[in-house]
């Protein structure tokens, strides 16, 4: 049976660049980070069904783009049928990963099935935690990256920052490596808000990071999403 998202995200103008999108949010993942602010999605809790295909026959002409997010998207197991349904209706397709699964990714590359990947990097290369069977995430990661990097598909890495996590040092040591493996996109860097529980039940930042420090020595231009410095500026 296929399984449906659980929630849909009807219109934003910031998950896709320079598009008119949704968001279909779907359960499960194999990580569990302690700043995700949607637990009830990576353990599965919920138990709503939504017809995506429903919702986007109705906004034909209206939204440009589909944004499919958990969880983690790349263990759906029809995401391949998935991809080609929004297809056939004249979509655009984003997908959100944590670079786990460079085989589905492949796939979708080849079958020219998505337009654009947000893929996050999630610690040092000698910080990086095992994924269930105690394959290493970077390793997979970096196949990932590579996959990426020749398809020719507009691509971005992006970091979930929490100074109690990561500090300007393993910040940089992640950009550069992402460089060493050939990214010379921005890197983005997302700051930790507190929108309630978390898996880790992470508490809001004590500090704030050295902005001139990392654009100092950062080899690759680094965009800002959330952070407490910029909000309320136009």
């Amino acid at each position: 049976m296929r399984r449906h998202p659980v929630d849909i995200t009807p219109l934003t103008f910031l998950d896709y660049p320079k598009k008119a999108a949704c968001i279909f949010w779907y359960t499960g993942c194999n990580l569990r980070c302690p700043y995700c602010y949607n637990p009830e999605l990576v353990l599965g809790h919920s138990k709503n069904q939504v017809d995506e295909l429903a919702f986007l026959r109705e906004r034909m002409g209206f939204l440009d783009a589909v944004v499919l997010s958990g969880g983690e998207i790349t263990l759906q197991p029809q995401l391949k049928e998935i991809c080609q349904d929004i297809k056939a209706l004249g979509y655009l397709i984003k997908i959100d990963t944590n670079g786990s699964n460079p085989e589905i990714l492949q796939d979708l590359l080849e079958h020219k099935l998505i337009d654009y990947v947000a893929m996050d990097n999630k610690m040092p290369c000698n910080r990086t935690w095992n994924l269930p069977g105690g394959d290493p995430l970077f390793g997979r990661f970096a196949r990932c990256l590579n996959l990426l990097k020749n398809s020719g598909t507009p691509f971005e890495i992006r970091t979930t920052v929490h100074p109690g996590l990561l500090d300007e040092a393993d910040i940089l040591q992640m950009i550069r490596e992402c460089e060493n493996l050939g990214y010379s996109g921005t890197y983005y860097l997302q700051y930790f808000f507190n929108a309630g529980f978390t898996l880790g039940n992470m508490k809001p930042p004590t500090r704030r990071y050295d902005r001139q420090l990392l654009n100092r020595h950062s080899p690759l231009a680094i965009g800002y999403r959330n952070f407490p410095e910029d909000r309320g500026k136009a």
